[in-house]
Formats: C-alpha cells, structure tokens, sequence
C-alpha cells in the first residue's frame, strides 16, 4: 500500500489555503448581507439570524461625546418669571407653542413643536410651570362651608390662626366675635335678629349661678373680606366670605361660605397667561400639550 504523500510548508512561509479563505469570504459576505439594513418605502428593516439580540447604543455614544445631537428634557419652573426667561434663553418662538391648561394649572412650552408646516418636531424639549396653592389659600378652602361648622372654641382658634388674611371688617373685631363666644362657656343663646346695617345680634343669656342669669347680646358682621395669595409667587387676591350660624338647643355653630372661588383660582391663573402672551413673544394656545 503506498503511503499518501504529505505536503510540508517551509518554516516561515505563509500558508496557502485558498479553499478556506474563499470560504471566509463568503461567509463573511453573507453574515453582512444578511444584517444590512433594508430600506422598503420609508421603513428601515434588519435581517437577523436566530438567537441575536440587538442593542441600541445611540444613547451611550451620544454620551461619550461633548455635547448632545439635540436639546430635550423638560425642566420644572416655579414662577413665571423663570418660565419667560427660560424661553427667552432658548430664541425658539418660530417652531415652538406655549400651552396653558386652566384646568390642570399648567404651562407648558414645547421648543421643538410642529408648528412650521413642514417642520417634523420631536415636541420633546419643554418647560413646564404649575401654579401651586398657598398655604393659606389652603386653609380656608379647607374649613370652607357648611359642613366644616366650628363650635365656639375652635371658631375663635381658627379666626386667630389666620387672622392676618382678614381685611374688612378688621380683624381684631371678628377676632372679638370669637373670642367672646369662646369665653363665656356657660351660654345659651336664644334667638336671633338682623340689623339694619346687614349685622347679626345674637340673644344670649349667661349662667351666673344655678338659678340666675345675666343677658347680653352679640353682634356678627354677616359678611367679611379675605386678601391673600392663592398661588405661590404671586399677587394678593381680594375673597369675600359670607359669616353663618346654627342655632342648636342653647348651642352655637359657625362656618362661613367663600364667595365663589373657583373663579378667583381662574382668575389668577388666567393673569399668569396673559402675562405669558405678553412677555414671552411665543403664540400661546389654551389647552394641553
């Protein structure tokens, strides 16, 4: 049997595998061709084996660089003076709207919009101010109406915690309401009358001891002004409240009714966008982005 014969390389030359390399060759020229991105109309497709994953690095690498491809975020201002000058900063009035949204509180300025005809905008670089309630606009919102009635204790507490918001009557006499009402704890009041000048007195009698009394009788402004914020950052907005009263078996309550604030909160949100309208040199639309 004769041996095969074996072919030896000489130390130092390369090999010769033009079988093989021809191979890689098409392989590597299938692998691609099989990856390449495909474009049908418009849309973009890729081509992947079984089992490959793909990963969107677009991110990572704008990182890496010195600055981003584009401006986005949004950012949270609390006054509209930050929110005009932001918007003077970015010199975007041709492709940008402002959008402010009564109903949410909100204005918000899209710098990247689709204003142009033909301008493609991602809409997401923004600027965004929501006016926010003051604590003391709070507080009386919150013990607003019938069903927040205060006893004479508490009625007297509340009107002293919040006396600087009282403007008309002044303060210290509705203060003086209260506090005599929560002094005399061993009152029974009995009947009620209105006053020519629009006041409410209260009969009441005072128990001295088991058996005597001594009589008296309380006046009650029946209306009264509040001047207070209603959003952070912002003005004094002038409230009227309606003062009332419940007579119950010798017993007191009070409450008070503001006079419509749901058209002051509207009011002063609609003075922040006329106030946008005006400075910021952008069209400004009513409504959400």
């Amino acid at each position: 049997m004769t041996a095969p014969t074996k072919t030896t390389t000489p130390a130092g030359a390369p090999a010769e595998r033009p079988e093989a390399q021809q191979m890689a060759e098409q392989l590597i020229a299938l692998a691609t061709a099989g990856t390449r991105v495909c474009d049908v109309h418009g849309a973009y497709f890729v081509t992947m084996p079984p089992g490959y994953h793909h990963f969107d690095v677009t991110a990572a690498v704008e990182k890496a660089q010195v600055q981003a491809n584009r401006k986005h975020g949004t950012v949270q201002l609390k006054s509209v003076a930050s929110l005009l000058l932001y918007c003077k900063d970015q010199d975007a009035s041709e492709q940008a709207y402002i959008y402010a949204d009564p109903d949410a509180r909100k204005i918000t300025a899209v710098f990247n919009d689709q204003r142009r005809a033909k301008y493609a905008g991602w809409r997401d670089h923004r600027a965004v101010f929501t006016a926010e309630h003051t604590q003391e606009f709070t507080n009386w919102m919150a013990s607003n109406g019938a069903g927040k009635a205060m006893d004479q204790m508490r009625f007297a507490e509340f009107i002293e915690d919040n006396l600087a918001d009282i403007t008309e009557p002044s303060a210290q006499a509705l203060l003086d309401v209260a506090t005599t009402i929560s002094a005399k704890t061993e009152i029974s009041f009995g009947s009620a009358r209105r006053l020519d000048n629009g006041q409410v007195q209260l009969q009441y009698t005072e128990a001295i001891n088991a058996t005597a009394g001594a009589g008296g009788a309380l006046q009650i402004p029946r209306e009264f002004h509040l001047g207070l914020r209603i959003f952070k950052n912002s003005v004094g907005y002038k409230l009227r409240a309606r003062l009332k009263y419940r007579l119950n078996s010798g017993s007191v309550k009070f409450w008070y009714e503001l006079d419509r604030p749901e058209r002051a909160v509207e009011d002063a949100f609609a003075g922040y966008v006329d106030g946008v309208r005006e400075h910021s040199g952008y069209t400004v639309l009513l409504g959400a982005p």
